[in-house]
């Protein structure tokens, strides 16, 4: 993702890739911290050690702009369920526990790789980027500095029960 988004930044924008090793799909946010949060990590633990979730599979095969055409993300084409379910069960948790969180809004995975490049054209994504998520993270994004702060890391239960489907509508045909 960073050498394709490097290599389609080139002349096109004066911003660089986002760093390799600070790529990620943000799942959730918690809330604005001006300093990170560091008294209420081992109330986010004990809630999240709760959840049992299966590893989930992400393919990103496009890419958009987003925040107001700023931002170059890797985008997916289709809907992703099993991440769409992951994504619900760990806000329903936070309020459970009520942890801090963002009202539940409609949420769109992707991974951005080059922030604030003004106008440029989508990243033509000639093969998916595919991976098996196997575990996940709380991080503090350190505003501004391109740096980020681990809090806790999860790993995905292979063993957990399937993901729930989508409530689907009863029709009655006439």
């Amino acid at each position: 993702m960073n050498r394709d988004a490097a290599r389609h930044a080139g002349s096109r924008t004066r911003r660089a890739a986002y760093p390799a090793d600070l790529l990620h799909m943000t799942l959730l946010c918690m809330e604005q911290f001006d300093e990170p949060p560091r008294h209420l990590i081992p109330s986010i633990d004990a809630a999240i050690r709760r959840i049992r979730a299966r590893p989930i599979r992400i393919d990103l095969d496009g890419s958009d702009l987003f925040g107001g055409k700023r931002h170059l993300v890797l985008t997916s084409s289709a809907v992703n369920r099993e991440l769409r379910s992951f994504v619900r069960m760990l806000w329903n948790t936070l309020t459970r526990h009520n942890l801090p969180r963002f009202p539940l809004a409609s949420f769109e995975p992707h991974v951005t790789v080059i922030y604030d490049c003004g106008k440029i054209d989508p990243l033509p994504v000639e093969r998916p980027f595919g991976w098996v998520a196997e575990e996940f993270q709380l991080i503090y994004s350190h505003f501004g500095e391109s740096r980020h702060e681990e809090f806790g890391r999860w790993r995905f239960d292979p063993e957990a029960p399937p993901y729930l489907s989508p409530p689907e509508q009863l029709r009655f045909p006439i």
